[in-house]
């Protein structure tokens, strides 16, 4: 009984915080279409706090394309992200577009391809038509009009085989027959059933007499004994923008189909025999059927606007089996690139290009011959010297853990929100431009941490500052190798951290200086509100780095890290604000110095914590001392 009032009532909060949170959504919408941006922004917040999908993909939309506000990238994806975990596919394709841009996040075409199906499958025709032109122009993808044609049947809503839509095998239920799915009877209707096979499922779509579309699709992926439906989508005149009912097709099996292809793509590739790399030579047009290679540039397109230093090709190269014995070379304005190298079917390479537009020619080469080279012009936007650097941040704060060895941190996700808030203050002393990727709790696993990595990788020059910031708890194994532990890490699955030779290995794709805040802990027994200390294999693995690095611990020794909920912050993370906000200035600085700064944690957090905890600065590579920012004057 008891059991059953609690159901009832969890049911009635569910309930009730939906109809709030639809409520907010509503006003916000009235708000935002009077024009009252910041108002707007507030409702569709507390929508969004309260689980609207929609609310959270309207706030992305806001700050990606600056509609009242300044626009920002990393807000735009993390709300896209929140709003993904919802399964909302509108989101979904335009996370999609930022993989593809690198918009908030790294380059990665394989993950804008993954979301943007993972929209398709759920019933959002954007995508479905969008996919078709990808595979049809072979833009990012291998060209496919098989593949093109199957997402324009979907998308027009004719009966397709879905098991077709995607190439991983698909079992279904023993006993297809008893699959069923209640739905409302629509009257009057024409229902065409598409064929289906044993292990096939099918897909239904209805036609209403006013031209309503409704399709249905049923599937089960991965040995799942369950169906999984589609909800009804309406099509209503093939329009793109219209509001659908969205699927609820788990992403994670989109992923790990997506993944299992890569997997035997790579094994079938890896089969093939390597042979001896040929003399590089210039390109010579020789034609295509005297069995010499050829390579097409799939992404980006011809005429493409970029932004970074860095840009990530992909081609499509067909070689007659000769694959690994054949050879990229890349020539940027009629200089070739430094490096050739061997190369996969569909891979990538990353180009260094000027801070100016540019033409990029490509062209394969074997012991058949050289292809035609592929040749595309990229436009720098805004293509000016900037004088004035950049400031990058990746702040994390991880409180919340599943681990019985690792208590839950009070104030670690404040640490993280307040070092980002002070960050963010330091546009214009002097960074003409500061972007801050924030990552607490649920946001912060290990695979979000190497993605914020890279993103700062990506967007980084070598006269920019970078910084990494991490509130939360560290780990050392049994052969003292540290750890980050980020949300879902534990003890006993390392292989689920964050370790220093992974921190170690994405930093040196930085090109510019970082500068490292660690307020972690490497011990298993802790007490209380004790973040243990020092991190000496940590450090060992920066002084192997390659770039200019410098790490503030917030403890040294076996000491242990303080926080106190009267502090309002960790102890370390305490000073670190004072000082951002001037605290350690004196007479006649122009900034806050990394020298300042060691000073000023040094005898601040011995202080507050009486004396029980010391800071260090460790300069592993012993880089001159420079401002971190300017002070206002």
């Amino acid at each position: 009984m008891r059991k059953k009032v609690v159901m009832i009532t969890l049911s009635l909060l569910v309930f009730i915080t939906g109809m709030r949170a639809q409520a907010s959504l509503e006003q916000g919408d009235a708000k935002y279409k009077a024009g009252q941006i910041t108002e707007a922004i507030e409702l569709y917040e507390k929508a969004a706090n309260e689980g609207s999908a929609e609310a959270k993909y309207k706030l992305a939309m806001i700050y990606h394309e600056g509609d009242g506000v300044e626009k920002n990238h990393i807000t735009a994806v993390m709300w896209l992200k929140r709003a993904v975990r919802q399964r909302y596919a509108k989101a979904e394709y335009q996370l999609a577009l930022c993989y593809v841009d690198g918009h908030g996040v790294p380059v990665s075409y394989d993950k804008a391809i993954m979301y943007m199906k993972a929209s398709a499958y759920r019933g959002y025709n954007v995508a479905q038509k969008r996919l078709a032109e990808l595979y049809s122009k072979g833009i990012i993808v291998e060209a496919d009009q098989k593949e093109s044609d199957r997402w324009m049947a979907m998308y027009r809503g004719e009966p397709i085989n879905i098991a077709e839509l995607h190439p991983t095998k698909i079992k279904a239920p023993a006993d297809t027959t008893k699959v069923s799915v209640k739905e409302p009877e629509i009257k009057p209707a024409e229902k065409v059933v598409a064929k289906t096979t044993d292990s096939i499922p099918q897909m239904v779509v209805e036609v209403d007499s006013d031209g309503v579309t409704r399709q249905r699709i049923l599937f089960w992926l991965y040995n799942s004994q369950d169906a999984s439906s589609l909800k009804e989508t309406d099509n209503k005149q093939l329009k793109e923008k219209e509001n659908l009912k969205l699927a609820h097709v788990p992403l994670e099996a989109i992923r790990k189909s997506i993944n299992d292809e890569e997997t035997a793509r790579q094994t079938e590739e890896s089969s093939q025999n390597n042979q001896e790399t040929p003399k590089e030579s210039e390109p010579k047009k020789e034609p295509e059927g005297n069995g010499a290679p050829v390579v097409k540039i799939l992404y980006p397109e011809d005429q493409s606007y970029f932004h970074t230093d860095i840009v990530k090709l992909k081609y499509q190269l067909l070689a007659q089996g000769l694959e690994g014995a054949t050879q990229i070379v890349v020539m940027v304005d009629g200089v070739r690139q430094s490096d050739t190298r061997a190369v996969k079917q569909a891979n990538t390479i990353d180009v260094e290009v000027p801070n100016r537009d540019c033409t990029i020619m490509m062209y394969a080469q074997n012991e058949r011959g050289n292809s035609v080279p592929a040749t595309i012009r990229l436009i720098r936007e805004n293509a000016t010297q900037f004088d004035l650097p950049h400031l990058y941040a990746v702040v994390i704060g991880v409180g919340d853990y599943d681990d019985p060895v690792l208590p839950d941190l009070k104030l670690a996700t404040k640490d993280a929100q307040d070092f980002a808030r002070a960050v963010e203050s330091k546009k214009g002393y002097p960074y003409s431009d500061v972007q801050v990727k924030l990552l607490c709790d649920q946001e912060a696993t290990r695979s979000d941490i190497f993605e914020a990595m890279q993103w700062m990788a990506q967007e980084a020059r070598p006269n920019d500052l970078c910084m990494f910031f991490f509130a939360g708890h560290g780990y050392r194994d049994e052969k003292d190798r540290f750890y980050f532990v980020p949300f879902g890490g534990k003890t006993g699955r390392t292989y689920e951290c964050f370790s220093s030779f992974d921190f170690r290995t994405a930093a040196d794709e930085i090109n510019s200086k970082l500068i490292i805040f660690a307020d972690a802990c490497y011990s298993a027994a802790l007490l209380g509100d004790n973040r243990s200390a020092s991190a000496q294999h940590f450090v060992e693995q920066l002084r192997r780095s390659k770039n200019g690095m410098m790490l503030y611990a917030s403890s040294s020794g076996d000491t242990k890290s303080k926080e106190n909920t009267s502090w309002g912050n960790g102890a370390f993370t305490k000073a670190l604000l004072e000082a951002f906000h001037g605290a350690a200035r004196h007479d006649g600085d122009e900034g806050l110095s990394t020298r300042a700064l060691e000073i000023y944690l040094y005898e601040a957090v011995r202080r507050t914590t009486g004396y029980k905890q010391t800071p260090y600065l460790v300069n592993p590579n012993v880089i001159e001392h420079f401002n971190i920012f300017t002070y206002e004057k």
